[in-house]
């Protein structure tokens, strides 16, 4: 779901400040949603920790503030997930990345995980995608079919499926910054050139229909149900292929900047966002993170209730990575439970209720850390 620069040492939000994207091949494309996957390699993980709750999380601090949000026609949505009951703590099918391994005694290949309605996640797709070490980070599509890497030296975009055949190669021109991340599981995105100098190109997966979308970019995006989203400290920014756009500014309480941008939904109605304190030193794990559902026609804020209270510290934890807004108006999010000081995520899935109050919680599937939602 995000494109973020070679070196970025975070995540969106434009990187989403979580450094536990950084540092590995797997720098992903989240959002979610289901995945029409194949049966190759079946495995069955064991039934991950699950707690659900009834009563209300209080959430943190201030209530909705108003804010000015965009105004735009709106754009056809996007195929929307599975309808849970409103207010209920069922899930949504949910598929998951799972990055390959390098240097260790299994050295585990990539895969793709289903989550059942049983609650366990199962092995639907697995692949070693062998790309070189001159290959930028990985971009795996929303249905887990495909992957897209930039390479610097050969100066291409290569598009392949998901075990690393039927490659497409599209060359590139330019200073390779953005990674490049999926507009739907058809259409990739990237970006060339130097910051505040960006060119940004859509691609089809067999490397047909360049379309130059924007020049002139300042800074690499963040992509989230087909919306392409700009960040600023008190602004979003988020536009389409076609050109819709729409600029929203949240009433952020008083010491806060926003971070990234976790989820879109495919009308732009509705926003998942980060925001954090900001630290003298600059590190993330002296941050406290609030995570908030925006309401992108009015501005308006609704804080997502942190899941456990040493949050409402300066600790770095509980950053919002990414998400999916669900059809009955609550949300699924991507939770990083660690500080980028511990060098690597511990993720929890996490089910809201539109009024930002936690449902239920989920584990993701054991074993490699780097990864996550796909849709």
């Amino acid at each position: 779901m995000n494109l973020g620069p070679f070196t970025h040492t975070t995540r969106p939000a434009s990187a989403r400040r979580s450094g536990a994207l950084a540092g590995t091949a797997a720098l992903l494309l989240l959002a979610f949603g289901a995945a029409a996957c194949g049966t190759a390699d079946p495995k069955t993980a064991p039934a991950p920790t699950e707690s659900v709750t009834g009563t209300t999380v209080p959430a943190t601090g201030d209530a909705p503030a108003a804010g000015t949000g965009g105004a735009v026609p709106d754009a056809a949505p996007a195929v929307a997930p599975a309808r849970p009951a409103v207010g209920s703590t069922q899930w949504p099918q949910m598929t998951w990345y799972t990055a390959e391994e390098y240097g260790q005694k299994q050295n585990d290949p990539a895969r793709i995980w289903r989550r059942t309605a049983a609650g366990t996640w199962q092995v639907v797709r697995s692949g070693r995608l062998g790309n070189s070490m001159d290959a930028g980070p990985l971009a795996v599509s929303p249905d887990g079919r495909r992957v897209a890497w930039l390479e610097g030296s050969a100066r291409r975009l290569v598009i392949s499926a998901f075990d690393g055949t039927k490659r497409h190669v599209i060359p590139t021109q330019g200073q390779q910054t953005c990674a490049p991340s999926w507009l739907d599981s058809g259409r990739v995105l990237y970006g060339l050139g130097r910051e505040k100098e960006l060119t940004l190109i859509a691609v089809n997966a067999d490397g047909t229909g360049q379309k130059v979308l924007a020049t002139h970019h300042p800074k690499c995006p963040t992509v989230s149900g087909g919306w392409i989203a700009q960040v600023g400290a008190q602004t979003v920014a988020i536009s389409d292929e076609r050109g819709v756009r729409r600029a929203v500014s949240p009433r952020l309480p008083a010491g806060l900047v926003i971070g990234g941008v976790a989820a879109i939904s495919g009308d732009s109605r509705t926003l998942v966002i980060s925001a954090h304190t900001t630290s003298p030193g600059g590190c993330a794990c002296s941050e406290r993170f609030r995570n908030y559902r925006l309401d992108a026609a009015s501005g308006a804020l609704t804080e997502l209730a942190p899941l456990d209270p040493a949050w409402k510290k300066p600790t770095g934890h509980g950053q919002a990575i990414d998400g999916v807004v669900l059809a009955d108006g609550g949300l699924v999010v991507q939770v990083n439970a660690a500080t980028p000081a511990d060098g690597a995520p511990a993720y929890r899935l996490v089910r809201y209720a539109a009024s930002g109050r936690v449902l239920a919680t989920a584990s993701v599937p054991a074993g490699q850390p780097w990864g996550g939602l796909l849709g």
